[in-house]
């Protein structure tokens, strides 16, 4: 219908029009799409499903208004609540920890293959290499600082300490995405549980959202729990290859220290 025709029904606020006007028997209502907390004009009558609202100068026929409070909204991250904050910061720190390290892990900043081509064919790591990775950097101080088989060992250990950085926070992850999704799945509950009134009618709006919130947070908690899984299992993988390769390269610069007194040019 022409909303012209119904000013008082169209003018209920300047920033807010009408979805539309309609027309049921004798009475007219207005569908309006308004935020949470709106005031309405006392004069009028109102029934609302969460953010759909009916005015109508006279009373709404129980028809619409059962139809209205039938309507179900799209599960979208509204329902998610305050949850949705933390839920998307885990979400934040699993794709940036699991691209750095992804970046950091890969073989030319770890174990280059030409290390492992020197040593495959027992020649000892040319000393002209640069400091561009973790095999070249262990390589660096056992050649040129003449270090101890104690000093090579602990510094081993420490570029792969810094290959595991952030590591941890996959697994907090893992194991507090789906916390997080608990947590709302019992606000949610105790939400509609507490509003509940006992004997009288549910209000189908307040079931309706906090239901959403018990489901959608622990799906949400999991859909970012399970992806996160796989990918800490992966990167520990590469983790676990990279360690060992350091390993390798470890033993066989302290074999020529032991055999020689001091690096030798050759492996033999």
């Amino acid at each position: 219908m022409d909303p012209a025709v119904f000013p008082e029904l169209n003018t209920v606020n300047s920033l807010h029009s009408p979805l539309g006007i309609y027309q049921l028997g004798n009475t007219v209502w207005a569908l309006y799409d308004l935020p949470a907390g709106f005031s309405f004009d006392e004069g009028l009558f109102h029934s609302s499903n969460l953010n759909l609202h009916i005015l109508s100068k006279e009373e709404i026929p129980s028809i619409v208004v059962t139809t209205l409070q039938s309507l179900t909204p799209q599960i979208g991250l509204r329902q998610l609540g305050v949850f949705a904050y933390p839920l998307a910061l885990c979400m934040v720190i699993t794709v940036f920890v699991s691209v750095e390290r992804l970046f950091s892990l890969r073989r030319g900043a770890t174990f280059p293959r030409k290390v492992q081509k020197a040593l495959l064919q027992g020649e000892f790591p040319n000393k002209k290499w640069k400091k561009g990775s973790a095999a070249e950097r262990i390589v660096h101080v056992a050649v040129n600082e003449k270090a101890s088989e104690e000093t090579i060992r602990a510094y081993a250990r420490l570029e792969i300490a810094t290959m595991e950085r952030g590591m941890y926070l996959l697994e907090v992850i893992i194991a507090g995405a789906p916390l997080i999704g608990l947590l709302g799945t019992v606000t949610g509950l105790v939400q509609v549980f507490s509003e509940m009134p006992a004997g009288g009618r549910v209000d189908q709006a307040l079931f309706s959202q906090g239901i959403s919130l018990a489901l959608l947070t622990t799906m949400a908690g999991l859909a970012i729990a399970l992806p996160t899984l796989l990918l800490n299992s992966y990167l520990q993988r590469v983790l676990d290859k990279r360690a060992a390769s350091i390993d390798w390269l470890t033993a066989r610069l302290i074999e020529a220290l032991d055999r020689k007194g001091v690096p030798p040019e050759v492996i033999r």
